[in-house]
């Protein structure tokens, strides 16, 4: 099986490099509709060159989406659910648009996050529809569009496609060790508002200033850090109306993580308390959370999957370490709803939201085959994931 996988893939690696430059060439930052628009109608044409049923799904105010199954997933058999996204961080007028590529490297915006995942899933499903596979094995492919700006529009739609689901596999970058990711933190974003009193700075004496407030909030929000579990930052600040007035309004947007369902609800009881407790007198504080997405602890079902997807390596010649990211994916959102979930299956790369993101050219194939591999094994095994070492095809 394994042999098969690579000699049908290997002769492919030119034609997964072209697909791969078409993507990146695609300037889908995630508020260009028109971009998405084409990136979803590529996605479709090539998926629909294999599998039976794709589908366009519309968005008025986000880029449209992509679903696309196999016959015994269009059938409502529940099987496998592989998620990837199709929006960049890069704006549609960044100067960072050209696709490159050197004998070991391809460079450009999307290539490792996550244009390069979406080629890997491609082509291993391409490889399992070679091997007749894609006849019995119930497949979902997922390509949304918002996920670099909180999965907004599209998160009901995965946790619906996802729920009861066998496994999930989601297409983000690699390690560089050849890491998949089996846990992520959690995430929220948040904005504290500080109100005070505006009077004139040239009066002195004591001032409800909010900024001052604010400053002080800072310190002890910063303070929240523990080193592991929890991570926090204070990413901007603003307020005030100009240096002779006492500011009555400062705000802050802040970004923290937490290792697990019990670290949120700890950050959560610490956030509280720094904003009930005003230390200058005349000053309030507030808390708005703007964004979120669960944390992926390592659980036990992840590690069962992993071990599924390791065991595969092995055969292919190479080990295959995990890894815990502190970044957040859609993985989170699916790893919410107890489906055992297995991230980081994207090609191997690095320097992500910036222009100088780069894959490395071999890793295209390894993957795609390592996913065509983990889910044939997956699925011969069905739900029997408490034994992960039986499941080598």
């Amino acid at each position: 099986m394994h042999d098969t996988i690579l000699s049908y893939l290997q002769p492919l690696r030119r034609e997964a490099l072209g697909l791969l430059r078409r993507l990146v060439e695609i300037q889908s930052g995630s508020r260009n509709k028109p971009g998405l628009d084409r990136m979803a109608g590529e996605m479709a044409g090539v998926l629909g060159g294999f599998l039976p049923e794709v589908r366009i799904l519309p968005f008025a105010d986000n880029g449209n989406m992509v679903q696309a199954m196999t016959l015994p997933a269009a059938e409502g058999r529940k099987g496998i659910v592989l998620v990837g996204h199709m929006d960049t961080v890069f704006p549609a007028d960044t100067s960072f648009t050209a696709f490159r590529e050197d004998p070991e490297r391809c460079f450009g915006p999307g290539v490792y996050d996550m244009k390069g995942g979406l080629v890997v899933a491609v082509y291993a499903l391409k490889a399992l529809a070679h091997l007749g596979l894609l006849k019995e094995i119930p497949v979902t492919v997922l390509c949304n569009s918002d996920e670099e700006i909180g999965s907004h529009a599209s998160r009901p739609w995965i946790e619906e496609m996802c729920d009861g689901a066998l496994a999930a596999l989601v297409f983000e970058g690699g390690g560089a060790n050849k890491d998949v990711v089996t846990g992520r933190k959690g995430r929220l974003g948040l904005e504290l508002t500080v109100r005070g009193r505006a009077g004139h700075a040239a009066k002195g004496g004591a001032k409800a200033s909010a900024i001052l407030e604010l400053a002080h909030k800072i310190i002890a929000l910063e303070a929240l850090n523990d080193g592991r579990e929890i991570t926090l930052n204070v990413g901007q600040v603003e307020g005030g109306i100009g240096p002779n007035t006492v500011p009555e309004l400062a705000t802050a947007a802040l970004d923290a993580r937490f290792l697990n369902p019990a670290g949120q609800e700890r950050l959560e009881r610490d956030l509280a308390r720094v904003v009930a407790e005003p230390l200058i007198p005349g000053t309030s504080a507030t808390l708005t959370v703007k964004s979120g997405r669960p944390a992926m602890p390592q659980s036990q079902a992840n590690r069962h999957l992993y071990a599924i997807a390791r065991a595969q390596a092995q055969i292919f010649g190479y080990d295959l370490p995990e890894e815990l990211r502190s970044g957040v994916s859609d993985a989170n959102f699916i790893a919410g709803l107890g489906v055992a979930v297995l991230d980081g299956l994207g090609p191997v790369g690095d320097l992500d939201h910036s222009d100088l993101e780069f894959i490395l050219k071999d890793s295209l194939m390894e993957r795609a085959a390592l996913t065509a591999a983990t889910i044939a094994a997956l699925w011969n095994h069905g739900t029997r994931l408490e034994n992960p070492s039986s499941c080598a095809i």
